[in-house]
């Protein structure tokens, strides 16, 4: 190609910068596919020297098509992180395939590929965090766009990363636990204003594979990691939605993960066990009772029959004694009036601490219905005699 044909090339890739849909496109590419290597260096130049634009995402696009410049490379030589964050904004909302490039180039075990795994990192936790501010704050769910142009176990890295980001934060302490069964309920309601958005869409595809989500949480317990409650009970809700929707009546994956919680509840006396155990029942059965049954039936099979699952007298004692410390936190009528009145079964002269923790229930309930009606009005509840 001459000069004047390379020169009118760069005047052509600037102009596209700047524009969007401009025509004769595939003329374009046909251009940069005849290029040499010399005048590849100099279209690739040309592009570099340019700020980014309205059209630089689709023209770094045809670049990398035809062998020019990739994505990887490109963000590579920037030194802005401002910039950096404007550009993998653009591509999170179109030229998908170029978000793809670097998640693909990113997962690889060499220094360039870590310091683009680091930029994509920061990407996705600042959109995370704008998406709990507004929940519909770009046009589209990217996870669903890029899964197009990834390998199974790409995706798998995007989505782990994805997780770790939403629910691993280490200003998360004992006392969330506590705000989570005060507020479970609030952030439920909350939860079904966000239905429809791209946030609901983006949380959906975080669970499509179910196991990882669950290893993820199991492996936050055991290692006693602080997670966001928050994010992991609307991600069980969806988790649970979707055992419905999928087919299956009963989710075992879902029954397994909570009978390992209640054993290990049972084995070591962990207060904070046992809040996950109860926050993460009344999450999935307010989901979908199809998958345990009502909260009432899952209580009474877990707690209300323990004596006759192997559990020994003095586990049932600090079971009982680890639920009875539990009660000030509670806020929700329907919940305790299940533990008021469910059945359970204790074993030899044992029944006073079952007998205790319902009478604790009955005055709990009705602390929380005084203060209710004395701040405009409650739910009430009849309870059982």
């Amino acid at each position: 190609m001459g000069y004047i044909m390379i020169q009118h090339l760069v005047k052509e890739t600037k102009r596209r910068i700047g524009m969007l849909d401009l025509p004769y496109e595939d003329e374009y590419r046909a251009q940069l596919m005849h290029l040499g290597c010399k005048e590849k260096d100099i279209v690739k130049e040309a592009f570099l020297h340019q700020d980014w634009n309205v059209g630089s995402a689709r023209v770094l696009s045809l670049l990398q098509e035809c062998n020019v410049l990739s994505a990887s490379e490109f963000m590579l030589s920037l030194n802005s992180i401002e910039l950096m964050q404007q550009i993998m904004n653009d591509l999170l909302e179109t030229e998908y395939h170029l978000l793809a490039h670097l998640v693909r180039y990113a997962y690889q075990d060499n220094v360039q590929s870590q310091l683009l795994t680091n930029i994509l990192k920061e990407c996705f936790r600042a959109l995370l965090h704008d998406l709990k501010e507004n929940p519909n704050v770009i046009p589209r769910n990217y996870l669903a766009a890029v899964k197009l142009h990834l390998l199974p176990t790409e995706m798998g890295k995007v989505t782990d990363e994805h997780l770790r980001l939403l629910l691993l934060q280490e200003d998360y302490d004992a006392s969330a636990l506590d705000e989570a069964i005060g507020k479970q309920v609030q952030w439920r309601d909350e939860m079904e204003t966000l239905r429809g958005t791209v946030m609901a869409h983006l949380l959906l595809e975080l669970v499509l594979d179910r196991a990882n989500f669950i290893d993820l949480l199991t492996d936050c317990i055991r290692k006693l990691r602080p997670f966001s409650p928050k994010y992991a009970l609307r991600l069980l809700h969806l988790m649970a939605e979707t055992a419905v929707e999928s087919g299956r009546t009963e989710d075992k994956l879902l029954k397994t993960f909570l009978k390992d919680l209640f054993r290990s509840v049972v084995a070591t006396g962990s207060s904070s066990e046992l809040k996950l155990l109860l926050l993460f029942a009344r999450e999935i059965t307010a989901a979908n009772q199809t998958v345990l049954g009502s909260y009432a039936t899952w209580y009474k099979q877990t707690f209300g029959e323990m004596t006759y699952s192997g559990v020994k007298k003095q586990q049932f004692i600090t079971t009982m004694e680890l639920l009875t410390a539990l009660l000030p936190t509670e806020r929700d009528l329907e919940v305790l009036n299940v533990h008021a009145t469910v059945a359970i079964s204790a074993p030899a002269k044992c029944n006073e601490h079952v007998l205790n923790y319902k009478q604790l229930c009955r005055a709990h309930i009705a602390q929380l219905k005084t203060a209710g009606s004395s701040s405009g009005g409650a739910n009430v509840i009849v309870l059982d005699d």
